[in-house]
């Protein structure tokens, strides 16, 4: 039982590290991404439709048929993409155009929600054909898998998840002990005096924001070609706003939101460890029970959190 958990919690926590691993760069350049919920949508849709259709073009061309072993690669990388797009349209009008983050932001998920079900039923009709897309498969790490206890907890998951657990170190060296880490976090506290020293602050704050972007284009990916292997509108429901409360509870640090997403993580597996019990509960409640986890992290345990000073503020 606890194995099954733990496992749980660290497929559940994946996207949401992914996603607040890009939000902390982000955010520490200065740039509020509240859009995130909208890339990871976006993400997760052309995740789906480039795998599907890289999979239909292996079945209609035998030759290619050595394409269907890259389909979710292939997804992985359109859902990528896509998610870098979102953000230079979001860097266009909050950075170039100095709009309201928040507004830019809010209006970006808006787009997002409307485009991808309007393109969905476009491609695939009301009800939808793309069920069984080609989907990342459980790998097992030899030996280490085999551990009592815990090997399959920990060892036996998709590539995504391992990918993810090895670049929270990466984003933590860059972060913190490079040059060009110092400058973004300057960026994100003092823009006027990095910019007094020739840092180009408008252009590290979009590179941040695109790498957020590409970030939640692959959390969304991940929801779509390895949590389940379809899409369906608005199936990131809220996770790129945990995101965002993920990186506040881990006051702007990369493994301290690691920690934080391991929390979200082990709320949704016992969401879905509970309504397996069968009480006389309506399981909606159970649904409630991460975001209800979520709005007492913050409200109780959070306390004051130091922001970046120059948080979602253009510079002048």
């Amino acid at each position: 039982m606890f194995e099954e958990i733990l496992s749980a919690t660290i497929r559940g926590a994946t996207p949401l590290l992914l996603a607040a691993l890009g939000e902390v760069i982000s955010q520490r350049a200065g740039v509020l991404n509240i859009g995130i919920e909208g890339m990871m949508l976006i993400g997760a849709f052309f995740g789906m439709v480039g795998s599907f259709y890289t999979a239909e073009l292996a079945m209609m061309f035998p030759a290619w048929a050595g394409l269907l072993m890259f389909a979710p690669w292939a997804g992985l990388l359109m859902a990528g993409i896509s998610g870098l797009a979102a953000a230079a349209l979001f860097a266009l009008f909050a950075i170039r155009l100095r709009g309201d983050q928040v507004i830019v932001g809010t209006a970006m998920t808006l787009l997002a929600l409307g485009l991808t079900e309007v393109i969905y039923q476009r491609l695939f009709g009301v009800t939808g054909i793309a069920q069984g897309v080609p989907a990342f498969s459980q790998i097992d790490i030899p030996l280490l898998s085999k551990i009592p206890f815990l090997g399959r907890a920990l060892f036996s998951h998709n590539i995504l998840v391992f990918i993810t657990f090895l670049l929270l170190p990466c984003v933590y060296f860059f972060l913190y002990h490079t040059q060009l880490g110092l400058r973004i976090r300057a960026c994100g506290e003092h823009p006027k005096a990095i910019a007094t020293v020739g840092s180009n602050v408008l252009r590290l704050r979009t590179l941040c924001l695109l790498f957020a972007g590409a970030m939640a284009g692959l959390a969304g990916g991940y929801l779509s070609l390895a949590d389940v292997p379809y899409f369906t509108p608005g199936m990131t429901v809220g996770r790129g706003f945990i995101a965002l409360a993920i990186v506040i509870f881990g006051k702007w640090h990369p493994v301290k939101a690691c920690g934080a997403a391991l929390l979200f993580g082990l709320g949704s597996a016992l969401d879905a460890r509970f309504q397996a019990l069968g009480w006389a509960i309506p399981y909606q409640l159970w649904l409630m029970l991460p975001y209800l986890l979520c709005l007492a992290v913050l409200a109780g345990f959070v306390g004051r959190a130091e922001a970046p000073l120059a948080l979602g503020k253009p510079l002048e």
